[in-house]
């Protein structure tokens, strides 16, 4: 029978790269890794790793055993929660990973109901991106966190993952308050050659954006690069520039912003949570889950979509 250890090594090297990452991120010796591949070979009787320099890739058996050492992990982390239960027992380290701006909003409000339930439980609320919390949750370096996804959402969550769709707003032109725009009903892209922008060209946000301004015909003069979108709004406010972002983020500076529709342009920015799969039933996940959940509904159904111009001073979900 094959070893669970000797899988989630392979799940290691699979995720890290390399047999060096790998063992660091496990906390072995290079050494240590690497015989215990070699190990898992001899017992799965075909080569699992390709060693190529530095760097390593799945074969594909290795590929096809991946994916069962998912579904293997799946259930082992369901087993270790239903073994779970005295609330009052539960203590140990939440590490929730939250966009800047908006994630603690929501998190802070749901988060106080998880640490009335589990007292013991420390919350920890890590500043993550889009783009890398799924791997940092997959990697275990965080336990649960909120990410924004543009678009239709994806049909199912990657393999060892759990997602719930917490609610989504449209995109909109952002303007500050005495802008030649900030009156109309709304704009095209076109309107906007020309136009000081503020963007975070990292994200996937940024370079929708700059995407936009190429159909339409133009590159997007740069005023400002950012490294979160609810900077780039309250930049707006005090009339630094324009940007696109969406209708719920919040403006931040306290300046009023106008939020302006853009013609043939309705894609929306959805907010998702994800966790572990399997780890979705221990007791303070759980909780916490349900309590962000819960907020999440609130709050959207407070702030239900307008699909008209809006004026603001701070767009943030109400309390």
């Amino acid at each position: 029978m094959l070893d669970v250890r000797k899988l989630i090594m392979l799940r290691a090297v699979a995720a890290e790269g390399s047999i060096a990452a790998a063992a660091r991120a496990l906390r072995y010796t290079r050494s240590a890794v690497s015989q215990q591949l070699s190990s898992l070979e001899t017992e799965a009787g075909t080569s699992l790793i390709d060693r190529r320099g530095n760097r390593v890739t799945l074969t594909p058996a290795g590929r096809v055993l991946l994916e069962h050492t998912e579904r293997i992990l799946v259930e082992l982390r369901a087993a270790e929660a239903t073994l779970t239960r005295d609330d009052l027992a539960v203590s140990g380290l939440l590490r929730v990973g939250v966009p800047f701006r908006e994630g603690p909003q929501i998190m802070s409000h749901a988060l106080m109901e998880v640490r009335r339930q589990f007292p013991k439980v420390e919350i920890q609320l890590i500043a993550s991106t889009d783009e890398t919390s799924a791997d940092a949750i997959l990697r275990d370096h965080l336990d649960m966190a909120i990410v924004s996804r543009f678009g239709a959402p994806q049909p199912r969550p990657r393999p060892g993952l759990r997602e719930w769709d917490l609610g989504h707003d449209t995109l909109r032109l952002c303007v500050p308050a005495g802008h030649r725009l900030a009156q109309a009903e709304q704009c095209t892209m076109a309107e906007l050659r020309g136009e000081a922008w503020i963007v975070c060209p990292a994200s996937t946000l940024g370079r929708l954006v700059i995407a936009l301004c190429v159909s339409a015909g133009f590159q997007p003069e740069l005023a400002a690069s950012v490294d979160d979108i609810g900077t780039a709004v309250g930049l707006v406010g005090i009339g630094w520039g324009v940007t696109i972002a969406p209708q719920q983020t919040p403006a931040g500076s306290g300046m009023p912003v106008a939020r302006i529709p853009i013609a043939g342009i309705s894609t929306a920015r959805h907010s998702i949570l994800i966790v572990r799969d399997g780890e979705h039933q221990l007791p303070w996940i759980a909780a916490a889950i349900t309590a962000v959940r819960g907020v999440s509904a609130r709050r959207w159904r407070a702030s239900a979509p307008d699909q008209g111009p809006t004026r603001d001073t701070d767009s943030s979900f109400p309390a």
